[in-house]
């Protein structure tokens, strides 16, 4: 009852963060302005976590003594097992360490060396009025906040499920896939680390299915296809679709861990197909420039190339 108190203070909290701000702020006037906004917004929500882990690491140490105590006493009627109090020792003693924790889950997937994802340079606005140009302008406003506020809902769905992982550690084995040894909260564990590093593992899955962890934006078309002059006006127009699909492959990708998470803890909705497509389609979308290169290089077609 006491926790789900707290993490019910805690989504209020978040939703009252999204709609208040501490000092006075400058008029948003585009698309991009109002994402920065709402990251910003959200700016004071990791601490708020962390004060939370560690109010539950109090209340869960404190348990721990009683237990311990219970335990103990020997009392027939209000027996507690020796582990029941080790348990809530242990994940109070996690949650006092939430930073420590977060850095253990990511160097257990990733270690200390992998490398983040980067991207290629993109050409420069020609200027050319109509259409064009406002899908330029529009991709071009919203591609940076985009990416920042998607990693910084990452970093805080990470804290979550970190959390949340921990004090499934003071369940008992009848929850099954949710209890301390469930494959569920091992499962929890590894996509918490997962959206802590999420720049690191989109890196290494492009590294595994491209060989390098440069995303290519940069579109170079054939002089047999179109010339020069042309080129100029269409091509940042490619790449203003390409980074437009890129930011939905960094919504499928975040979205992925969710999707295996849920299916670890016995949920019929996930499956472990579903989650992977999420996750491998996610990383092709985000690599779009690459797949079209090896796509056209394997059938031997000249025309558009990425580099």
């Amino acid at each position: 009852m006491t926790i789900r108190l707290l993490s019910r203070v805690i989504w209020f909290s978040f939703a009252a963060s999204l709609v208040m701000t501490t000092q006075a702020e400058a008029q948003v006037t585009t698309v991009g302005g109002v994402l920065n906004q709402l990251t910003t917004s959200w700016s004071a929500f990791p601490s708020l976590l962390s004060a939370a882990a560690y109010v539950l690491g109090l209340i869960f140490s404190a348990r721990g003594v009683f237990m311990f105590k219970d335990h103990v006493d020997g009392d027939k009627n209000n027996h507690v097992p020796l582990s029941t109090a080790v348990k809530h020792f242990l994940s109070g003693g996690m949650l006092f360490s939430l930073p420590f924790m977060s850095s253990a889950v990511m160097a257990n997937l990733l270690g200390t060396g992998a490398p983040v994802v980067g991207f290629t340079s993109t050409h420069q606005d020609p200027g050319i009025g109509g259409l064009d140009e406002m899908v330029i302008q529009f991709i071009g406003n919203i591609a940076g906040p985009a990416t920042y506020m998607l990693i910084g809902f990452a970093y805080i769905s990470a804290i979550l499920l970190l959390i949340t992982a921990i004090t499934r550690m003071t369940k008992t084995a009848q929850e099954g896939p949710r209890g301390p040894a469930g494959i569920g909260t091992l499962m929890t564990f590894i996509a918490s680390g997962a959206l802590f590093s999420v720049g690191q593992m989109i890196g290494v899955f492009s590294s595994s299915l491209f060989g390098t962890n440069v995303v290519s934006t940069y579109a170079t078309i054939s002089q047999n296809v179109l010339p020069a002059a042309d080129e100029a006006i269409v091509a940042p127009v490619i790449e203003s679709l390409m980074i437009f699909i890129m930011i939905v492959g960094y919504i499928a990708f975040i979205r992925g861990w969710f999707v295996l998470k849920s299916f670890a803890d016995g949920n019929s909705q996930a499956t472990l197909a579903q989650g992977l497509t999420f996750l491998i389609g996610g990383a092709l979308a985000i690599n779009l420039g690459d797949l079209v290169n090896v796509l056209q290089k394997t059938v031997n077609v000249a025309g558009i190339t990425f580099q």
